[in-house]
């Protein structure tokens, strides 16, 4: 089983070798020297202004690609000698193990960069071995070049599908043997570098997601735990995210014993930068005594304006006051701009669709709003929503649209409806049309019946 170890490749034996391995040894060895070459042609001394200057990881990379921590499994003594003192003498550090059972037993207690696993072996021969490396996740990392008398192409393709990098036929030749070792052990930094970025990647993702968590809870603060209770009217409010942190707004704030303002808004787009924006308005709005809307929604404006967000971020916001006349007759005054119409669901089956014209806030300090008056009788059913239910997506990417929405909200029976029933059977109109397809924007529905 004695081989020399010339420092060329034999002849004979290379005249014998297949040509796809011809090839493979070919561009290894040339990889090596080129390699080889790098590292004696490096600058004694690397200062960080110098032409030939490298940062310190790839540095090491390149000198570390040559050499690793090698486990040889061969049943044959002289054969694990020979093979780790050449592996040793090329800067490799060696452990052995007589068989793969006392392999896998090795490998749970040290990290290897690369196995050499003989075939034929007793208890435990290289195929079982290989298999088990590779179905424990612990271990399927580590690439294996298999060694063999066994100079067969159907072991050789067997090995290769279960997973092995590489195939050596004894006796083999030690300069084929450093060039694909050498190929292993590059391919192996290149996976090791890829997977620590990897997992370094995950770390930031879930640091972020943590700090989305926290602005999520921080935005949800802001909207009403619950509708208040008017006696006059029964209220509800839906809202759905497409992302952790949404650009919808919605709130209520009782006036009065006979006045409620309702404030909606959808912020450009959604996420932190629209979350950032949704809290800015409802500290305008905290801020500021005004109750005339009107006054109040060009107050608001002014002050979005003043921050400066910027043209691509802006606000679009409606408030909507309702205030009790006499029983069963409730005046409403809206203003805004920027928002989809108010829908009426009226109790003989009409439906009437007001439109409250102006620009969404923080786009322009000379925007000017407008009020916009309608009564509603007992049993009406008042309807305000943000434009993500009828931009919902179908399948086949289609808007469920505008005339869709209101096709459907015609469609509905409002007798003897409460407010969330109403919300369900809105929502629902959107969820149908989109059939399990994600949303794309917030989604948020205030609905109001008239006692």
């Amino acid at each position: 089983m004695t081989n020399s170890t010339p420092v060329n490749i034999n002849q004979a034996d290379w005249s014998q070798t297949p040509p796809a391995i011809k090839s493979l040894v070919t561009e290894s060895i040339k990889r090596i020297e080129q390699l080889e070459a790098q590292l004696k042609n490096l600058p004694a001394t690397v200062g960080p202004n110098s032409d030939h200057a490298l940062t310190d990881d790839l540095l090491a990379g390149a000198k570390e690609s040559l050499v690793g921590h090698l486990l040889v499994v061969d049943d044959n003594e002289m054969n694990r000698d020979m093979l780790s003192r050449r592996l040793k003498r090329q800067g490799h550090t060696v452990a052995v193990a007589v068989n793969g059972r006392d392999a896998l037993a090795i490998m749970q207690q040290e990290a290897f960069d690369l196995v050499l696993l003989d075939i034929m072996m007793p208890e435990m021969n290289g195929y079982e071995a290989l298999e088990r490396m590779k179905a424990d996740k612990n271990l399927s990392y580590i690439p294996v070049i298999m060694i063999s008398a066994v100079d067969e192409i159907e072991s050789i393709v067997h090995c290769i599908k279960l997973g092995a990098e590489d195939y050596l036929s004894k006796p083999f030749n030690n300069t084929m043997l450093k060039a694909r070792i050498g190929a292993s052990l590059e391919k192996k930094r290149l996976r090791d570098r890829q997977a620590a970025y990897i997992r370094q990647l995950d770390i930031e993702n879930r640091r972020k997601s943590i700090e989305l968590e926290k602005a999520r809870r921080i935005q949800l603060s802001l909207l009403p735990t619950s509708p208040p209770v008017v006696p006059y009217l029964d209220i509800a409010a839906y809202q759905e995210t497409a992302s952790e942190v949404g650009g919808d707004y919605y709130d209520f704030s009782v006036q009065t014993d006979t006045k409620l303002l309702i404030t909606i808004g959808d912020a450009t787009g959604h996420g932190v930068a629209s979350g950032l924006l949704v809290s800015m308005t409802k500290a305008s709005l905290l801020a500021s005594s005004e109750t005339d809307i009107m006054t109040l929604t060009q107050k608001i404006n002014h002050i979005l304006n003043e921050i400066d967000l910027g043209v691509q971020l802006n606000m679009a916001l409606m408030l909507v006051e309702l205030t009790q006349t006499q029983p069963g007759q409730v005046t409403v005054r809206a203003c805004g701009g920027g928002m989809p119409p108010i829908y009426l669901l009226r109790t003989n089956g009409d439906l009437d669709e007001f439109i409250i014209g102006g620009l969404p806030l923080a786009i322009t300090k000379e925007a000017h709003y407008k009020i916009t008056e309608f009564d509603l009788t007992s049993g009406d059913v008042m309807l305000l929503m943000t434009d993500g239910l009828s931009e919902m997506f179908n399948s086949d990417r289609e808007f469920l649209s505008f005339d869709r929405l209101i096709a459907g909200l015609t469609s509905l029976d409002i007798q003897d409806v409460t407010a969330a029933e109403m919300i369900d059977q809105v929502a629902h109109i959107g969820h149908d049309w989109a059939k399990g397809h994600p949303i794309a924007d917030d989604v948020t529905i205030v609905a109001v019946r008239v006692k």
